[in-house]
């Protein structure tokens, strides 16, 4: 016989299940004072004994409170009932990014805006030392709003915290996992930069980069970089495009994007260049093209602007064209670069002064010279 779940939890009245995976469930919740839907996650009842999974949760719940990002799910509040510990977060009327690829790829407008969001939300949790380890569709949600939503830290790495995660043991969702992590290999910053990457492959091309017959072929395909390139699966992609994403997919780390920063500026600029309208009014109407937003649940205004905000008709072309996108300069080449540049062009001056000088000035230059070979000369004893 299942437990019962109490109908709320501190001021907030529980209602249907809004799904549930390995470790916990989510329901639909109301905080009565203000009215307000939130989202309540707790750990499966048969794990609230187990030490290392309810240890996950508490700090699931701190790092979440510790991140306060528009591109992150936020959490408002902690509660125990019934010897089971409640997460209460946003809640966030949407669709996840894994609904929407059931039909298919993106639009590049819309796989770029979605990229740049989990980008701005990787650039925010990196920089409170907070790394996600599970970046994948379904951890991804899409709001009726436009915004674009990071959830599911359930497994993520505070840096300031010891590992629970034992050395060797591989972590996270397979498909979407980086080399190292594939290698039983501890995970850093980059690591989720390689997941971003598997993203955008996959919202670019509708497939996914890396296979093998099982989960052990799979991770062998990943550790060596075994996978179809972006361009064979969709020539059509500007090489701009294509190049930060394999970019972020370098097997190597240090040849990945080395900050989410530096990515999300990337995918920015190209967005920039293709995006009418708002950011926001654009994803809207494509999830209302999708058939997830009714037109009677939009406001004039937001009707108005939704219409607004259609793609470029051929992006393609548009970033065909686009400056292309590279690895910055290490500072070190770019020191040297500029002290090599300064001695040639010292070399230069000098050399055009010498004949400068040559030309207008003939009986002081062979003057001079003498001077200067006399100087040179050696000094005979005797003489």
């Amino acid at each position: 016989m299942s437990p019962v779940r109490p109908k709320s939890v501190g001021s907030t009245t529980l209602g249907e299940v809004l799904g549930a995976g390995g470790m916990a469930e989510v329901v639909l919740g109301v905080q009565e004072p203000l009215e307000r839907k939130v989202a309540v996650k707790a750990l499966l009842p048969e794990l609230k004994e187990d030490p290392e999974a309810t240890e996950r949760f508490r700090r699931e719940a701190l790092a979440l409170a510790a991140l306060q990002h528009e591109n992150i799910i936020a959490v408002h509040d902690l509660l125990e009932k019934f010897g089971r510990t409640y997460l209460v977060m946003e809640y966030v009327d949407g669709v996840t990014l894994e609904t929407i690829l059931r039909a298919g790829p993106l639009p590049i407008d819309i796989a770029l805006l979605v990229g740049a969001g989990v980008a701005a939300a990787l650039e925010h949790a990196h920089f409170r030392r907070v790394i996600h380890r599970d970046i994948k569709p379904g951890n991804v949600m899409l709001s009726r709003s436009g915004q674009v939503k990071l959830t599911d830290f359930g497994i993520a790495k505070d840096l300031t915290q010891d590992d629970l995660t034992r050395k060797g043991l591989v972590i996270g969702t397979p498909r979407y996992l980086s080399p190292e992590q594939a290698s039983g290999q501890r995970a850093d910053a980059r690591s989720d930069i390689f997941s971003l990457g598997v993203l955008l492959y996959q919202m670019l091309s509708g497939q996914l980069p890396h296979s093998g017959q099982n989960t052990a072929e799979l991770l062998i395909a990943i550790a060596r970089g075994q996978r179809k390139r972006l361009r064979e699966i969709a020539p059509r992609l500007p090489k701009s495009v294509v190049r930060v994403v394999e970019r972020c997919l370098e097997v190597d780390p240090a040849r990945r994007y080395q900050g989410a920063a530096e990515l999300r500026r990337d995918l920015e600029h190209l967005l920039a260049a293709i995006l009418k309208g708002s950011a926001a009014a654009r994803l809207v109407a494509f999830l209302k093209e999708r058939g997830q937003i009714s037109e009677d649940s939009l406001t004039l205004i937001a009707s108005e602007e939704v219409a607004a905000a259609s793609p470029i008709t051929s992006p393609e072309t548009v970033l065909k064209f686009s400056t292309p996108i590279g690895p910055t300069p290490r500072p070190r080449l770019r020191r040297l670069s500029r002290w090599l540049l300064m001695v040639i062009f010292s070399l230069l001056l000098v050399a055009g002064g010498t004949v400068a000088v040559g030309v207008f000035a003939p009986n002081w230059t062979r003057a001079t010279l003498a001077t200067i070979a006399t100087w040179l000369a050696p000094t005979q004893d005797g003489g």
